[in-house]
């Protein structure tokens, strides 16, 4: 019994070391990040329209442009009857 578990920590270990390594030389080796100075000259030759702005809503109280705002009166909340407070867990231990 012992060996199979020096044997899976050993498997364990081995194969943990070896994808570290194998990701760490993957990623040495990816393409690097485009850096800004090529981004920003690349891009100058493009123009961007600013998109419209929109018309503002008015919420007057007369005049809503046609638009119907519905509120909402919030009522205070009675006392219950029950005014003893149940435990919410018990056990019945003794």
């Amino acid at each position: 019994m012992k060996l199979l578990k020096f044997g899976l920590r050993f498997w364990i270990t081995l194969t943990s070391v070896f994808s570290f390594l194998v990701g760490w030389v993957m990623l040495a080796h990816a393409p690097k990040p485009v850096q800004a100075a090529q981004a920003t000259t690349t891009t100058q030759s493009i123009v961007v329209t600013p998109l419209p702005t929109l018309a503002p809503l008015n919420f007057s109280n007369g005049n809503n442009g046609g638009i119907q705002v519905q509120q909402f009166n919030v009522q205070p909340q009675q006392p219950s009857i029950f005014t003893q407070q149940q435990p919410v867990f018990s056990t019945g231990g003794s």
